[in-house]
Order: C-alpha cells, then sequence, then structure tokens
C-alpha cells in the first residue's frame, strides 16, 4: 500500500505555501512527483523537496513551472520568497523600494546593493551568511535591482554618491572587481542613474558616519533608511527626513562632478 503523501502546512511560510501550490497543481494534471520532475528536466527528488519546504525554489523552479502550468504564479510566490529573505529591520524600506519615483543614495564603504554584480554581492554577502542561505540572499539582493530595469511603471530615477574607497575596496578579488566597476560604468550611461563620487583628497565629511537611503514618491511622503552597525532603522518622521536630505546635499557636494566621477570610476579598472 503506498505511502500516504506528507500533510503540508502552507500557512508556514511563503516557502510552504509554494510547495502547497506545486502540489495542487500537479495532482490537479494527475502527475507523480517522478513524472513532474521527469516532465521539467529536474532531479528525481526536486519535485518533493519543494512540496514539502525541504528546498527553497529557485528562480529557475519557479520560471519552469509557470511555463509548463501556463501561468505566472510561482514567479509571483518567488519574488515574495526572496523579499522574505531580507533582514527583518530592511523589509519595511524594500517594500517601499519599488513604488519609489526617486532614490538617492550614499555609501562610504561598498557598492550599494541596487548597482552591485552577483559575483560582488555574493562575496560581500559570504562573510554574514552560511552556505545554505547564501543563494537566497544573493537572490534577495538581486531581486531589488529588477526595478531599474522593468518597463512599466518607469524604473525610479537614482542618484548614487560613493567614496572614493569603494571603488579600491578588493571585494571578491581583482577580477570581480573589474566586472563590478565596469557595471557601474555602463550604469552611468543610463539617463535615469547618475553616480558621483567623493574623491580621495576630501578629509573628514559628514558621510564618513555610515550610509543612508532616501525614497521619494509621486504620491505621499519622503522616507528613508539609515545604515548601523549590526542593522540600520527607518526614519520617517519628516523632521528627520529632512535632515537626511539635508546630510545628502552636503555630501553630494563634496562629490567631483558627474564626468569627473565616471573618469574617476574608469580609472579603477
Amino acid at each position: 500500500m503506498p505511502k500516504p503523501p506528507k500533510a503540508l502546512t502552507p500557512d508556514q511560510s511563503l516557502t510552504a505555501y509554494f510547495g502547497f501550490e506545486v502540489r495542487k497543481h500537479r495532482e490537479y494534471v494527475k502527475l507523480s512527483q517522478a513524472e513532474l520532475a521527469d516532465r521539467l528536466h529536474w532531479a528525481k527528488s526536486a519535485v518533493g523537496n519543494l512540496e514539502t519546504a525541504f528546498r527553497s525554489p529557485t528562480s529557475d523552479h519557479a520560471k519552469d513551472l509557470d511555463t509548463f502550468f501556463a501561468t505566472d504564479r510561482f514567479g509571483w510566490l518567488h519574488g515574495l520568497i526572496i523579499r522574505e529573505e531580507l533582514p527583518d529591520f530592511f523589509r519595511p524600506f524594500a517594500r517601499k523600494e519599488p513604488d519609489a519615483a526617486n532614490i538617492r543614495m550614499f555609501e562610504p564603504l561598498v557598492v550599494p546593493g541596487l548597482l552591485q554584480i552577483e559575483e560582488y554581492a555574493r562575496a560581500l554577502l559570504a562573510t554574514d551568511q552560511s552556505p545554505d542561505q547564501l543563494d537566497q540572499a544573493v537572490a534577495a539582493r538581486l531581486e531589488r535591482q529588477k526595478i531599474l530595469h522593468r518597463k512599466e511603471p518607469t524604473p525610479p530615477r537614482l542618484w548614487v554618491v560613493i567614496d572614493a574607497g569603494v571603488l579600491r575596496r578588493q571585494i571578491g578579488g581583482a577580477e570581480v572587481m573589474r566586472k563590478q566597476i565596469t557595471h557601474l560604468l555602463t550604469m552611468t550611461e543610463r539617463h535615469d542613474v547618475t553616480i558621483q563620487v567623493v574623491p580621495s583628497s576630501v578629509g573628514e565629511y559628514i558621510g564618513l558616519e555610515g550610509g543612508f537611503s532616501i525614497l521619494s514618491f509621486d504620491d505621499g511622503a519622503d522616507m528613508a533608511y539609515a545604515e548601523a552597525a549590526g542593522g540600520g532603522h527607518m526614519i520617517e518622521q519628516q523632521k528627520d527626513v529632512a535632515r537626511t536630505i539635508t546630510r545628502f546635499e552636503l555630501i553630494r557636494a563634496r562629490a567631483v562632478s558627474v564626468d569627473e566621477s565616471t573618469r574617476l570610476i574608469r580609472e579603477a579598472l
């Protein structure tokens, strides 16, 4: 007598709900786990691992399932799962980020997350993630970048200021940095992205206190997020947001021009 399938608890997590949806769709077309895996050219255990939430789905899993079942549900769920992987303290800001019309960012230490390539993000996140968490953490960071490449609605206007030390810090090694800097140069060619650099010749300035981001909306009040050791915090009181905007402008005033910034980025190759 065949063993009954494991009971699912779709309300336990988004990953569990993803598995519940896989089983529901699979049973609707009357396929076994092995048969569905075969149709999708997956390992035999892959479907069972997803259905029981033993493994988190990848973007390829979601794409294959959406194609096979002619739906967009799995891609949508995967996006939610990825956002669930973001740190608790950052999620409220990340949820608002896609709605912003303008994003201003300052970063004194590393390339901002919206501009990181996968290898750079992986090297950076590996310092604080276990191997089984790393893939999802990297995917969560790259998922945020989709807002810069979407067609509808219009991508936000992005204005980034970085310290020159960001260009010299060897995250992931020389080859990863070469690719990362090349990506920054590519982004400078976009009409809706501005990158400026605070040069090494600037000594002390207010930006050395830490990085932050500011979101502005077509409808609604501005909000900000400030980084801190081991975490960060939202800034929503408008007087505090106004101070953060002033801080950004003071930092930007110490940066060189857009053209000169591009030259400094190119010199770092």
